[in-house]
């Protein structure tokens, strides 16, 4: 299939919008189909301080949260099928650790329905994540509600290096980045490569304000003054994880941490596929795609968020079995099985600085125009 061209003037014009509004310095956009890249296109800066310097299509973006459907869930289920018989989606936490308090299984862990809060600064209290974790209480039934949770992920990433028997980074190195020939895929971005990484904010000022606020409500606001005595980033992060959680552990806890270009996070959605897929077996890939909540919306997949009624509210949108992910860095991507396509949308929206907006609303636009665009091919 041959490169093609898009003559889409209001996808365009709304790019230009948000570079020159300063939502985000610019924007990678990939489209690819039946296994192909059928188009490619970099809009706008890689940085604006302390230098303006112009976006590349080789960029190396922190995708953020994308870390989680690409390399945790895909990581989780690779590794139960490997040791099917005795661990399944229903294998509960306490199998790995005796300690852990309540009865959450893998599968409420990979479709944030466990009932973990959404997020804490587990940082500011050491190293071992999983015993501050244990010390929190739940915040609604198990399996009765989505709350999407970094927690569940940094519990999976525990969990995924006590199944595979190796650091984090060493599994997704031998089981995804080597097989797939991945050469700009990292946790931890080489000094050589840094130049091409896009910066995300300078200092961790949004990060250290939010933390405050969770340590206000924890414990009566008995454990405030971490927040002030932790040594906060003040300088442009560049080719570092964004996420505190993740920095703090030396690149990635499972929730965050990832770098990748964009036709690499295309070749990594190639194993979601069955028609392409080297890695999995297609019934496992089902699960992928396979709706893992029995909710009235919201509607979660293993490690993806499932398009039910479409993710736009005009226009064409993409197909109801559709499966995507956002990144808080300004990133997002949607597969859609059926047409064996797939859509990348990457940013650095947080560079130089973070700015409080709406931002899904910008992603779904951008998708909707995007695939309006592709439709009428």
């Amino acid at each position: 299939m041959s490169w093609f061209v898009l003559k889409a003037k209001k996808l365009n014009h709304f790019i230009q919008y948000l570079i020159e509004t300063g939502i985000f310095p610019g924007l990678t956009v990939l489209v690819g189909m039946e296994g192909e890249i059928v188009f490619q296109n970099t809009a706008g800066f890689i940085s604006l301080l302390p230098d303006k310097e112009e976006l590349a299509t080789d960029t190396i973006y922190d995708v953020a949260s994308l870390t989680k459907p690409l390399i945790t869930s895909f990581l989780a289920v690779y590794l139960m099928e490997k040791n099917a018989g005795s661990i399944s989606i229903e294998t509960t936490v306490k199998h790995f650790f005796p300690s852990f308090p309540y009865d959450i299984n893998l599968r409420e862990l990979l479709t944030h329905t466990s009932g973990l809060p959404a997020w804490a600064p587990l940082y500011l209290f050491g190293d071992n994540y999983r015993s501050t974790i244990e010390r929190l209480p739940l915040q609604y039934r198990r399996g009765k509600r989505v709350v999407y949770s970094c927690l569940g992920y940094i519990l999976l990433h525990d969990i995924v290096c006590k199944l595979g028997d190796s650091t984090f980074e060493q599994l997704a190195q031998e089981i995804i980045f080597t097989p797939l020939g991945l050469i700009d895929t990292y946790f931890k971005v080489p000094e050589s490569k840094k130049h091409r990484a896009a910066p995300t904010e300078k200092g961790n000022n949004y990060e250290q304000r939010i933390a405050s606020e969770w340590l206000k409500s924890y414990e009566n606001g008995e454990y405030l003054d971490l927040a002030n005595t932790y040594k906060w980033r003040n300088e442009m992060i560049r080719g570092e994880t964004h996420d505190i959680n993740s920095y703090h552990l030396g690149g990635t806890a499972g929730n965050a941490g990832l770098f990748s270009t964009a036709t690499e996070i295309f070749r990594m959605t190639m194993e979601f596929f069955p028609s392409t897929a080297s890695i999995l077996t297609p019934p496992v890939l089902d699960l992928f795609w396979k709706k893992g909540t029995q909710l009235k919306q919201n509607h979660r997949t293993l490690g993806f968020r499932k398009n039910s009624g479409g993710i736009t509210s005009a226009g064409k949108t993409l197909s109801e079995d559709a499966i995507g992910h956002s990144g808080f860095t300004g990133t997002s991507l949607w597969l859609e099985r059926d047409k064996e396509r797939v859509y990348v949308l990457l940013s650095n929206r947080v560079h130089p600085e973070y700015k409080t907006l709406n931002f899904d609303a910008v992603r779904r636009k951008l998708h909707r125009l995007l695939s309006n665009e592709i439709e009428a091919l």
